[in-house]
């Protein structure tokens, strides 16, 4: 019983990581507040299982095996971590959610560095059909463009990233916070904005904490021809200020869906698109959502 406990104690914990240029192909370095928390266990952990987020455990094939080893370096998913890696596409700069599950298993969600949405996995490593145990069957696509991600971060404007990061910081001595709460505007990923219809949308509402922000949205016009970007404008300013976002920080952005099988994206009683906003901090602590 107290095996079990302690193996609960860390059920559900998330992280995340980006896949740094340079890096080691053959393991993955795994975040130091998890390692701490891994040396907390009774039992230590040494080989564990990964599975793509929206794959499923149903089939065969579906779980890889992994290594985890420590040095005084800190844990690592070392030998199986460059199959799987290789298997699914991983890039430098891709953001990968791992969230423990306490028994050994981490259930991975890839963000593509290019478009910064969720990446689909249809077939992952010739596995079979898509189908798995979220709720999604066939809907592959659909769960890819309900998520996107942003590092909130002060410029860098002239590098790939750019479109994705917060512009007209603040100069001056001012607190990170307040840089972060003056920024004019965050662009939404074109993949994202065009699955949800925002060429024909005014506002979004954000939603965290229980609270609800009414962001308005600016249309502004693309490279290529007919394809304009969407853009949350007044009210992006109030939502970082009110919840202390700083430079940084990461912003997971996931479209509410209706319950039930066919079911649509979520609006308010005015229409307005609903997302659910989740923020890990840069200096660490617990989530905000």
């Amino acid at each position: 019983m107290e095996e079990q406990m302690s193996n609960l104690r860390l059920a559900n914990f998330e992280f995340f990581t980006i896949i740094q240029p340079g890096s080691s192909r053959t393991k993955l370095k795994l975040p130091d507040e998890f390692a701490r928390e891994l040396e907390g266990e009774e039992r230590e952990l040494r080989d564990a299982k990964l599975l793509v987020a929206g794959v499923g455990r149903r089939r065969r094939g579906r779980m890889w095996d992994v290594k985890v080893v420590a040095d005084d370096g800190g844990a690592y998913l070392g030998r199986g971590w460059l199959r799987f890696a290789r298997a699914h596409g991983l890039r430098d700069g891709d953001l990968l959610v791992f969230r423990y599950d306490g028994a050994a298993a981490f259930t991975v969600t890839v963000f593509d560095d290019g478009t910064m949405c969720r990446r689909a996995y249809h077939d992952a490593a010739g596995s079979g059909s898509s189908s798995d145990d979220d709720g999604n069957d066939g809907r592959g696509e659909a769960a890819a463009t309900s998520q996107f991600v942003v590092t909130l971060r002060q410029g860098n404007l002239g590098k790939k990233q750019a479109q994705y990061l917060l512009t007209n910081q603040p100069t001056g001595r001012r607190s990170p916070a307040a840089m972060a709460a003056a920024a004019a505007e965050q662009n939404v990923p074109v993949e994202f904005q065009e699955a949800h219809g925002y060429a024909a949308r005014e506002k979004v509402v954000l939603r965290m904490r229980g609270r609800s922000w009414t962001v308005r949205l600016k249309h502004t016009k693309g490279r290529r021809p007919r394809r304009e970007r969407a853009v949350l404008r007044y009210g992006w300013h109030r939502f970082c200020a009110d919840n202390g976002l700083a430079v940084g920080d990461t912003c997971f952005f996931r479209a509410l869906r209706s319950a039930g099988s066919g079911a649509g994206d979520v609006d308010d009683g005015d229409g307005d698109h609903v997302l659910s906003v989740t923020v890990h901090k840069a200096d660490g602590g617990d989530p905000l959502e």
